[in-house]
């Protein structure tokens, strides 16, 4: 008979079941291999050097996975900033005059500024308050525009509320109302930094409402409600100092808490000296 069936004696079995065995173990040796080489390869090698480290072998077996060179970096010319204020890219370099010595006047003599070139002001005080008004008309028509400023106070030195209805009714005097009202604040002496001053003029030319804290005020302009054409501006005044923690010190008999005064501060140039003789070397 051509085909003849194999005989498989106990013996040959044995070998092939262990043929089989070894066959099988090899395979899973050399993946596990793999697969235990692929954990320490990645991340540049750091895996091999955390176990070289553990085992305490690090002076011993270098590591074989060279670390990547980092990325060259490429310098990019930064896009320009269309959608921001300008008040925020608005260069800060010559802003000087915060370190000004401004004339010290009393609010009396404050309010009198105000109608250095137009109608008086008139100030009046009683009962330990001060109030400050001004108004002023401008056009030909039969209702013209007018600006009014009510200013009132607690002190001899400082205010509390500073108060501008602006109403624009002839809007040929627009430009002239703006002008105004620059000029009546400039005069009172508010004094805000100058970027602060730029943001408050531009909100009143372009009529856009807004409430926001500069320096040690906090402003609000406002448009009426039954009216698109007369405006509110509110200045208030900030305390100056914040009680700062809770330790009290004892001076006779009353207590004193310790105060923060906040107040910024700009770099100005110098002028260098020349000096008489070199600097020697030690």
């Amino acid at each position: 008979m051509a085909d003849k069936a194999e005989l498989l004696t106990p013996l040959m079995r044995l070998r092939r079941r262990r043929r089989a065995a070894k066959a099988f173990g090899a395979l899973l040796a050399v993946g596990l291999a793999l697969l235990f080489g692929i954990v320490l390869s990645v991340n540049n090698g750091r895996n091999y050097q955390r176990l070289v480290t553990w085992l305490g072998m690090d002076e011993y077996l270098a590591r074989p996975f060279a670390a990547s060179p980092p990325p060259a970096l490429r310098a990019r010319r930064t896009t320009l900033l269309i959608n921001a204020p300008p008040r925020l890219i608005r260069p800060a370099a010559g802003l000087h005059d915060r370190l000004s010595v401004l004339p010290h006047l009393t609010t009396h003599e404050r309010c009198e500024r105000l109608g250095e070139d137009g109608p008086a002001s008139s100030f009046q005080a009683a009962g330990g308050e001060w109030e400050c008004l001004f108004s002023k008309e401008l056009g030909t028509m039969p209702e013209p525009s007018v600006i009014f400023i009510q200013i009132k106070g607690v002190s001899s030195s400082t205010f509390r509320t500073f108060r501008l209805k602006l109403s624009l009714l002839d809007s040929a005097k627009d430009g002239e109302m703006f002008k105004l009202v620059a000029r009546s604040i400039d005069r009172f002496g508010l004094e805000m930094a100058p970027e602060n001053l730029h943001y408050l003029y531009d909100r009143i030319r372009t009529g856009r409402s807004f409430s926001s804290r500069f320096d040690s005020y906090r402003v609000s302009y406002e448009r009426e409600r039954d009216d698109d054409r007369r405006f509110n501006l509110m200045i208030t005044q900030l305390p100056e100092t914040s009680t700062c923690g809770q330790s009290t010190v004892a001076s006779n008999g009353a207590s004193m808490r310790s105060s923060i005064v906040r107040f910024p501060l700009e770099c100005l140039p110098l002028q260098q000296r020349a000096l008489s003789h070199p600097i020697q070397p030690n």
